[in-house]
């Protein structure tokens, strides 16, 4: 755990790019876990249990600005290379929940932090603060799908065809994108005894199959979490699994950016 976390504070992109903060953007249904799993990568690095962002179980989801959280090393401590950025949940379709534009229009860059988003009325140019000509740090750099396994099999087809534009709009944006399972200890009694069973659960690799068919990505791309719900303290291998999938996520960034780069320089 240790290892993983330092690892994390000291990670830093080459110069040569010309991005230098990775913003990650959290994409999902309500429930599936996505301020929650702030909450927690923020509770592994300051080891104890913390409750920041708001977290709530309202119908239509708890967050309905654009928020950009940075994660320090501590508390206290200097941001590191990594922030999430937290949207309205996605609905069933474009007028429940956050609508496929305005998911676009963060992933580009052209929303403002603070903006409250309207399922019926994307953002335009009109908004306050709207950026036409975003900079690269200004864009999301990898747009994470939160799912939760519990709830993937109840999951109308309306979100899976929004999965899967949203899926299809990242990969022509050049965007790199990964799934994180969440809820993976309600699947499998064993893993909720002790999580180091994730990966040898029948359970889980079901849904994290089932995960992969859903946005439309490959397997490999599935990162199983168990985010702190009801905990008073941190686990150990609780906090190996978060920061296992954090490290997925920057490196999955940097291996991207690593292409871009060579492309444009060859």
């Amino acid at each position: 755990r240790e290892s993983l976390r330092k690892e994390f504070v000291s990670f830093k992109l080459p110069t040569k790019y010309p991005v230098s903060q990775v913003k990650a953007l959290l994409l999902g249904p309500v429930g599936s876990g996505k301020s929650c799993f702030i909450n927690s990568i923020r509770s592994t690095m300051y080891k104890r249990i913390v409750h920041l962002p708001n977290v709530g179980t309202a119908v239509n989801g708890f967050t309905k600005k654009l928020n950009v959280y940075n994660i320090c090393g501590c508390k206290g401590g200097s941001p590191t290379v990594l922030s999430f950025c937290d949207v309205m949940a996605l609905g069933d379709d474009d007028s429940t929940g956050l609508s496929s534009a305005d998911a676009i229009s963060v992933m580009k860059g052209h929303i403002p932090k603070g903006y409250k988003f309207q399922p019926d009325a994307p953002a335009t140019d009109a908004v306050s603060g709207y950026r036409k000509n975003p900079s690269i740090n200004e864009q999301v750099h990898c747009v994470l799908f939160m799912l939760d396994a519990y709830k993937l099999g109840s999951y109308p087809s309306s979100l899976k065809s929004t999965l899967r534009k949203l899926h299809t709009t990242t990969s022509e944006l050049g965007i790199p994108q990964l799934i994180l399972l969440t809820h993976v200890d309600q699947v499998c009694p064993a893993v909720q005894e002790n999580v180091t069973h994730v990966y040898s659960s029948r359970n889980v690799q079901e849904k994290m199959e089932k995960a992969a068919e859903l946005v439309g990505l490959p397997l490999s791309y599935v990162l199983p979490v168990k985010n702190y719900v009801s905990q008073l303290t941190v686990d150990c291998n609780t906090d190996i699994l978060l920061l296992s999938a954090v490290m997925s996520i920057l490196q999955a960034v940097d291996d991207t950016l690593e292409d871009q780069y060579a492309s444009s320089v060859t």
